[in-house]
C-alpha cells in the first residue's frame, strides 16, 4: 500500500495503511473482525531484537550519531522506542509524515542528508528490508544489509556495501 499510494501521490500516514493492509488480510482470511484493535495493539508493543540496546550504546560511546528514517508515523515510533527502551539512545526519529511521501522515493533519503547537513556517502545505512537498503545505495548511501534469516538478496541490479547477521556484528564495522 505504501508503494501505490506514493507513487499515486495519494499519501495518508503509516497506521492507517496498517489498519487497511489489517482490514484486508482479515477479510480474506476470513478472520473475524473482533480481533482487529488485539492485533493492532500488539504492532504498538512490537519488542526489539535483543542486542540493540548495547549496538546503540556502542555507537554513541563511538560518537557516531543514530537515526531511525521510517515509514512509520510519528506516535507509532515514540511508542516503539519507548516500549523498547531505546528513545535516549536515539539521536533523531525521522518519518516520512514530515514529507508525506513513502520509502524507497529519493526525498526520503534526502531528509537524513538534509537534517545532518551531509553528503549521502558520508552516512552508513542499515535496514533489514532489501528493498530499503537498494532505496538507501541507489540515493548514495553506503549500506548494510542486516540479514537476520540469510535471505536472498533482492535482483534490482544492486548490492549491499556491508552484510550482517544482527547488530552486534556493527563493531566488526566500526
Amino acid at each position: 500500500y505504501t508503494w501505490l499510494r506514493s507513487l499515486m501521490k495519494k499519501y495518508v500516514d503509516f497506521w492507517k495503511i496498517t489498519e487497511d493492509s489489517l482490514d484486508f488480510a482479515m477479510n480474506v482470511h476470513k478472520i473475524d473482525i473482533k480481533f482487529k484493535n488485539q492485533l493492532l495493539n500488539l504492532y504498538k508493543k512490537l519488542n526489539a531484537y535483543p542486542e540493540l540496546s548495547n549496538c546503540l550504546k556502542y555507537l554513541r560511546d563511538k560518537k557516531i550519531k543514530t537515526c531511525i528514517l521510517s515509514n512509520g508515523s510519528p506516535a507509532l515510533l515514540n511508542q516503539l522506542v519507548d516500549h523498547a527502551k531505546v528513545k535516549n539512545l536515539f539521536d533523531d526519529i525521522l518519518s516520512v509524515d514530515e514529507i508525506k511521501v513513502y520509502k524507497p522515493d529519493p526525498k526520503v533519503y534526502e531528509m537524513v542528508t538534509k537534517r545532518y547537513k551531509c553528503i549521502p556517502d558520508e552516512v552508513c545505512f542499515m535496514s533489514s528490508n532489501t528493498w530499503d537498503v537498494v532505496g538507501g545505495g541507489v540515493y548514495g548511501f553506503n549500506t548494510c544489509w542486516v540479514d537476520r534469516f540469510e535471505k536472498e538478496f533482492d535482483k534490482l541490479d544492486y548490492q549491499p556495501n556491508k552484510i550482517i547477521k544482527d547488530l552486534s556484528e556493527l563493531s566488526k564495522l566500526f
